[in-house]
């Protein structure tokens, strides 16, 4: 794609900032949530808080030092690369429960399983084996620390599953789901981990937000699964919402609901699957768009009846497993060539 002059010239200079506005073709978003750069929930634009955010139980994330930190109720948590100290983003996950007792320095133990799937984790040198309700693995750890957590993921008959333990075996984990979620830590009994759930409302909803026309991004980091249908954001109160999901019903990509109207994804083979992806969905009137990377696809939708925009959510409480780094609205819809580069 070739932009014009004056439009490679503004993507150029915001690029060079390392802190990117994208003031481009003279507008500038109404909402700038940088969650990775600012490690908060303030809006870059207003610099309000705009974003509700709730949990019902502490969690925990990795921080800088690559280390397990402990969020307290209601306390967002914004995660990091084990390895490097990057920040990932803002953290947002399911509800799960860790089955395992003792999980910090695991022993020997069997526990009552149903027959789906299961995901076991753990981080040290030692060696869970699997028997009874499933001959799974075993499972072999690599070292010490979470850029060390292996994973199995299996899927047990119903009955007593025993886990056998040799060598060191820490911050152990067994709970229902396809994939592995943060560690929640466990000392005579299983332990919950509540779900985050974030949003805007009300006024802080309505002095941004424009239902006629915009533009929202997302820089977004998705768990691994074909199953579920997460929403990265929606735009909800009316029956013409609006929202972007990762994967939609059983197939494994990005797509659009767009005014209330479904869109499938663009090509077939470069939105699949889990991993870091920006993605964009504009509107305006009768007119839609899902761009993701180089590849987009045009799509009618309407105008929006929206006075709530869920942040890592849908209706009926699915919630995204994954991270956002980055999540930004314009009050118009952008050309189709900024689309493309803001997703590139």
């Amino acid at each position: 794609m070739r932009l014009s002059g004056t439009l490679a010239r503004s993507i150029s200079t915001s690029r060079g900032l390392g802190n990117p506005l994208w003031d481009l073709a003279g507008s500038r978003p109404s909402l700038d949530l940088r969650f990775a750069e600012s490690k908060s929930l303030v809006d870059a634009t207003t610099g309000s808080s705009l974003v509700t955010f709730t949990r019902s139980s502490g969690a925990t994330y990795v921080g800088s030092d690559g280390l397990n930190k402990t969020a307290t109720t209601n306390e967002p948590r914004f995660d990091h690369d084990p390895t490097t100290g990057e920040c990932l983003g803002l953290l947002l996950e399911e509800q799960r429960q860790n089955l395992l007792l003792n999980s910090n320095t695991l022993a020997t133990q069997s526990v009552t399983v149903t027959a789906v799937t299961h995901a076991l984790s753990f981080t040290g040198t030692g060696t869970i084996t699997l028997s009874n309700a499933s001959t799974a693995g075993p499972l072999v750890g690599t070292g010490i620390g979470e850029a060390n957590r292996v994973s199995l993921i299996f899927t047990p008959t119903a009955g007593t599953l025993t886990l056998t333990v040799s060598g060191p075996v820490n911050n152990a984990q067994l709970e229902i789901g396809s994939f592995r979620t943060s560690y929640i830590p466990t000392t005579t009994s299983a332990v919950t981990r509540a779900a985050d759930v974030a949003s805007i409302s009300g006024s802080d909803y309505s002095g941004w937000a424009n239902n006629s026309a915009g533009t929202i991004f997302s820089d977004s980091t998705i768990y691994a699964s074909s199953t579920q249908t997460q929403g990265v954001w929606q735009l909800r109160g009316g029956s013409a919402l609006t929202s972007l999901r990762q994967p939609h019903f059983s197939a494994n990509q990005f797509r659009a609901v767009i005014g209330g109207t479904f869109t499938p994804p663009p090509g077939t083979g470069a939105i699949l699957t889990a991993g870091t992806t920006k993605a964009a969905v504009a509107y305006s009137g009768g007119l839609g768009r899902l761009q993701v990377g180089s590849e987009g696809v045009n799509a009618s939708g309407n105008n929006l009846d929206s006075n709530l925009l869920d942040i890592g959510s849908l209706d009926g409480g699915s919630t995204l497993d994954g991270r956002l780094r980055r999540l930004t609205f314009w009050p118009q819809r952008l050309p189709d060539e900024i689309l493309q580069a803001i997703t590139q």
